[in-house]
């Protein structure tokens, strides 16, 4: 054989190899990725849960409000109209 079909020979090898190592580094990122993946999933659903749990209450909380400001316009309502006749009989 010629030097140079052994050094081509070599090179050859040598980066089938390398290519080999990226293509195994490759596969273990894209597995730890698939993870990291997974984890942030389940960071969102308890993330989810919480907002969920919070806002739920105060939901309910700004419903109460909103009955105690719509009770009180009734009864002023109901005020101004017994207060209107009395001065009318007057």
């Amino acid at each position: 054989m010629d030097l140079l079909q052994i050094t081509i020979v070599i090179v050859l090898i040598v980066l089938t190899v390398v290519t080999s190592c990226v293509g195994v580094h490759i596969v273990f990122i894209l597995k730890e990725l698939r993870e990291t993946v997974k984890k942030t999933n389940n960071v969102l659903d308890d993330v989810k849960g919480v907002t969920g749990a919070v806002s739920s209450p105060v939901a309910t909380f700004a419903g109460i409000i909103n009955g105690i400001t719509e009770s009180l316009k009734t009864v002023k309502s109901v005020n101004s109209l017994f207060e209107s006749k009395k001065k009318g009989k007057k």
